[in-house]
Parts: structure tokens; sequence; C-alpha cells
């Protein structure tokens, strides 16, 4: 099985601590999103105290991959977790989408080296969210 990130939300970070402020501030989301886009620092401040208890503000974004896998192997993934989508480009070919809680939850709930493979996919685009997301199992 062979999984390569393609593309994904622009800003992950900073839509996640936009979120993360959402529940607290009293701005427009939107206001929010452009005051931390301008304070990169201020992103990875608020970006470092995620909380797995707070799931949903993981949900505000997408990743999309290639995987290349047999039917067998996608069935199984299939069977673990309904919030991934994948899409059959050919015999062993897969475009596969998730979002951040998604993958989070299923790292939790599944130890494999699909969801290693899918939780290190992530490092170059969010090294912080990689890193919380790998705590979660320990």
């Amino acid at each position: 099985m062979k999984l390569r990130l393609l593309t994904n939300t622009l800003d992950i970070d900073t839509v996640v601590a936009t979120s993360m402020l959402t529940t607290t501030s009293g701005a427009l989301p939107s206001t929010l999103f452009e005051r931390l886009r301008s304070n990169p620092c201020k992103v990875q401040e608020i970006v470092g105290r995620v909380e797995a208890q707070h799931g949903s503000i993981l949900e505000h974004n997408r990743f999309v991959w290639e995987l290349e896998a047999q039917i067998d192997e996608v069935n199984e993934i299939l069977l673990d977790t309904s919030f991934l989508t994948f899409t059959k480009l050919s015999k062993d070919q897969w475009l596969l989408s998730g979002n951040l809680r998604t993958i989070a939850e299923y790292y939790q709930q599944k130890d494999s080296l699909f969801t290693k493979a899918l939780v290190d996919s992530i490092f170059e685009v969010t090294p912080t969210l990689h890193h919380f997301i790998r705590s979660l199992r320990r």
C-alpha cells in the first residue's frame, strides 16, 4: 500500500486556530482568520494548545491523497472508518480524502502501517498538528 498527499486546505493551522478562537471570541470568524493570517507566531501559539476533546475544531479542512491499494485493503479501511472518502481511479489506484478530525480519531482507534502513513503524510503541511495527533496514542 502506498499513500501520497496530493493537496490540502490552505493555511490549515490558521483555520484550526480560527476555529479555536471562534468558541471564545465575539469576533466574526473571517475577522479572526485575517488577524491570525498576519500573525503566524500567534497561530502557532494557539494551535499548540489544541486539545483532543475539541475534535470539531479539526473538521474545517480537507486532505486529498493518492492511494495505491488492493480492494481488500480499501474495504478494511472502509469498515474501520466511514469518514474517509474513496474514489476508484483504476484497478489499484484510489483518490482518498478526509479531514484532520477523521485522521486523529482513526489514528487513535487503529494502530496500523496505514494509519501511521496517514498521520505522517501531514507533517510537511502542519508539523504542530502532526505532533498533536501522534501524541494521542501515547
